[in-house]
């Protein structure tokens, strides 16, 4: 199924490319001599890197009735994939570009990157003129039509074959085929020393859907302050705070740039519940994360961040005076709230 919907989203990109009015005019097109690990490590077989290139330029760049040839070599370091290129300079000069890729925690991810990386080192913003030079140009007497798909071995992503009816899950010597787009489940402790009227500590569990560039995350947040005290006069109570948080990134190797919007509630539990006035908790904030990647196995990573929330409300936290009707302002929230933290991440779909 996964290989299905590939063909059909690179048929429709080739459809587009060639009847719309902005098709590119002047084409490239090169050979692909290609060398990676062996299948187990989940890397995409020719074809397939082939097809992330045609969606790249917008048509078929990898063709066999051409001369240029686009070498590419992938291999392992560390944990992590890296990926080295080698084509005619697109300068038209004579000599070779050539361009060694950022590590990447999967062999997927980094053929993605090299696609994005040959469109823009070979594409029209590389020539320096309105045509490629000779020896990477397109014949222009041959129509380019959709690419010719030869039956490959795949599966589908384990916890998708459990659930279809009648079929069967993956055995052990299956091909794997990957997937464009990543979804991971993440889970681990976190940290708030701003924000709360003490040190807080709990959990947070969160699901992430990762392209090639960006990412789009949603996480729920629970933490609670161990030290029983709020304000200068130490007020007998403790406090948690629930939130949920929305997370576009933006993607630059192991780091995640994180825009974040937040919606939460802090209540205070008071050992003395009639001692308090007031307490409006419900808070709506907005800020950003910074987060680093480590990838120690193909499917598991782990997540290290910190994140700074700007709230549009201040909370107050007030008790009843020592006359009627008058309040003692205890605490009030800072302005930011902090935390750390570091997650378990898996991937769903691998």
């Amino acid at each position: 199924m996964r290989r299905l919907l590939l063909v059909a989203a690179a048929s429709l990109t080739l459809a587009f490319a060639s009847s719309a009015a902005a098709a590119p005019k002047e084409k490239i097109a090169f050979r692909l001599d290609y060398h990676a690990p062996d299948a187990s490590a989940g890397c995409p077989d020719a074809e397939e890197l082939a097809l992330m290139m045609a969606g790249e330029f917008g048509y078929l760049v990898v063709r066999t009735d051409v001369s240029a040839v686009l070498r590419v070599e992938v291999r392992r370091v560390g944990q992590d994939f890296e990926g080295e290129l080698w084509a005619p300079d697109p300068s038209g000069n004579g000599k070779e570009w050539h361009s060694i890729t950022d590590k990447q925690g999967t062999c997927r991810e980094l053929a993605y990157d090299m696609a994005s990386l040959v469109r823009i080192a070979l594409g029209p913003r590389a020539w320096g003129s309105d045509t490629p030079p000779p020896e990477l140009a397109a014949p222009t007497d041959i129509e380019v039509g959709t690419p010719e798909i030869h039956p490959v071995a795949f599966r589908m992503p384990q916890f998708l074959a459990a659930l279809a009816p009648g079929s069967k899950a993956p055995t052990a010597g299956t091909t794997s085929e990957g997937t464009p787009v990543q979804v991971t489940a993440a889970l681990g402790p976190v940290v708030s020393p701003l924000g709360l009227p003490s040190v807080a500590v709990g959990g947070q569990g969160m699901v992430e859907v990762r392209w090639p560039r960006f990412a789009l995350a949603a996480d729920m947040r629970g933490v609670a302050t161990p030290a029983s005290g709020i304000g200068p006069r130490d007020v007998p109570a403790r406090t948690s705070f629930w939130s949920g948080t929305i997370l576009p990134c933006a993607r630059a190797g192991i780091v995640d740039i994180c825009g974040a919007a937040a919606i939460g509630r802090m209540t205070f539990h008071l050992e003395k519940p009639g001692s308090l006035s007031l307490s409006d908790g419900l808070l709506v904030g907005f800020g950003a994360r910074l987060a680093a990647r480590w990838s120690f196995a193909e499917r598991y990573s782990f997540l290290f961040f910190g994140e700074g929330i700007a709230d549009v409300r201040s909370v107050v936290f007030r008790t009843a005076g020592p006359n009627s009707g008058q309040t003692v302002e205890e605490w009030r929230a800072p302005p930011v709230r902090l935390s750390l933290g570091i997650l378990l991440s898996i991937m769903l779909n691998e």
